[in-house]
């Protein structure tokens, strides 16, 4: 029996290595890609035979919709702040429960910007969210960013229409696999930044903490949810305790800075190894761009349960990020050292910025 998927985000950065791994799974599976752009969708269909794309948006809530009601499983991670969207995809979702009598699987990409505090780069938190217990992070109100998208999933999973998986990765890094981004937001965007300045800049104290996962690794478990998802006897927890958190690597943001340092001093890209504090407001704009002090000087520690006891073996921790920065570099020159950071303007609304 043909598994039909449902991917958003396919020309994304996770989305895209979502869509490269799928066509490694065995068995009758088919794939079909929401895809923003007549020209992409093309490009995707001639690039992956059999993958079917559809051009549409989120916003285009009638072919969400109609897309996902023809879907067993819908990995969603084009957007984690469009609530309407995840509703589309919801409705599609249980109207493919009311004709089949299954409940189909929507495995959301959300992320740590939900934990993240107001810092600023002026403290190091004790807090680390866990997922063995999800109260905390339910707590987290509605209005924060991610959670308003989030609650959609988990609070449809809880009327038993869908399964519903939150999976909240922090910071990512490595290369995608793709056929178009292949570079993540916050780690490319402090590399330019030192690039640009000839020293690798933090804000105020640097002393905010933050966590990392590889995006193969996060992806590879997006699979291990699918999987149980659909097994006979699934044994993931979804509704108000399916959120899953995925962190292998720690870093503080100063101390991230004085690896990007010394790793690019020692490429001769910059002038110095030694790091350097940013505390004028128009120069931490120029650098980071709007949102920098939420995605560059908070604080938003996780600790991964559920993945783990699910079997979840990331291959690229401890270390893995401050080993990823010369090929982040790299990846950087070759997409344009003098880009603008990426950002996410649904977060900045979000946040109100």
């Amino acid at each position: 029996m043909t598994l039909n998927i449902l991917l958003t985000g396919a020309t994304g950065f996770i989305g895209g290595t979502t869509l490269a791994t799928l066509l490694t799974r065995r068995g009758d599976v088919q794939i079909t890609c929401l895809v923003r752009g007549q020209e992409r969708a093309a490009t995707i269909e001639k690039k992956f035979p059999g993958v079917r794309a559809i051009v549409a948006d989120l916003d285009d809530i009638n072919v969400v919709k109609e897309a996902a009601s023809n879907a067993d499983v819908v990995l969603h991670t084009a957007n984690a702040d469009h609530p309407k969207g995840a509703q589309a995809l919801v409705d599609g979702l249980e109207e493919h429960y009311t004709k089949t009598g299954k409940k189909g699987v929507l495995i959301h990409s959300s992320g740590t910007g939900a934990l993240a505090d107001d810092a600023r780069g002026q403290y190091a938190s004790d807090k680390i969210y866990e997922d063995l217990d999800c109260a905390d992070i339910r707590a987290i109100p509605i209005t924060y960013v991610h959670r308003a998208t989030d609650t959609v999933v988990t609070s449809a999973t809880e009327r038993g229409i869908i399964r519903g998986y939150v999976v909240m990765p922090p910071l990512i890094y490595g290369r995608g696999t793709g056929p178009y981004s292949r570079t993540s937001v916050q780690l490319p965007a402090l590399i330019r930044g030192a690039l640009k300045c000839g020293r690798s800049p933090y804000i105020g104290q640097g002393l905010g903490m933050w966590n990392g996962v590889h995006v193969q690794d996060l992806v590879d478990l997006y699979m291990i949810i699918m999987e149980d998802a659909l097994s006979e006897s699934p044994k993931a927890p979804t509704g108000d305790e399916g959120y899953y958190l995925c962190a292998t690597d720690t870093y503080q943001w100063k101390e991230l800075a004085a690896e990007i340092g010394k790793r690019l001093y020692a490429k001769g890209v910059i002038d110095t190894p030694e790091p350097y504090s940013v505390t004028d407001a128009k120069e931490e704009l120029d650098i980071f761009g709007r949102w920098s002090e939420f995605a560059y000087a908070s604080n938003s520690r996780s600790k991964a349960g559920k993945a783990y006891q699910l079997g979840w073996k990331p291959k690229h921790h401890t270390d893995g990020l401050l080993n990823s920065i010369d090929a982040e570099h790299d990846a950087v020159v070759e997409e344009g050292s003098d880009l603008a950071p990426k950002v996410h303007f649904d977060e900045m609304y979000a946040l109100g910025i």
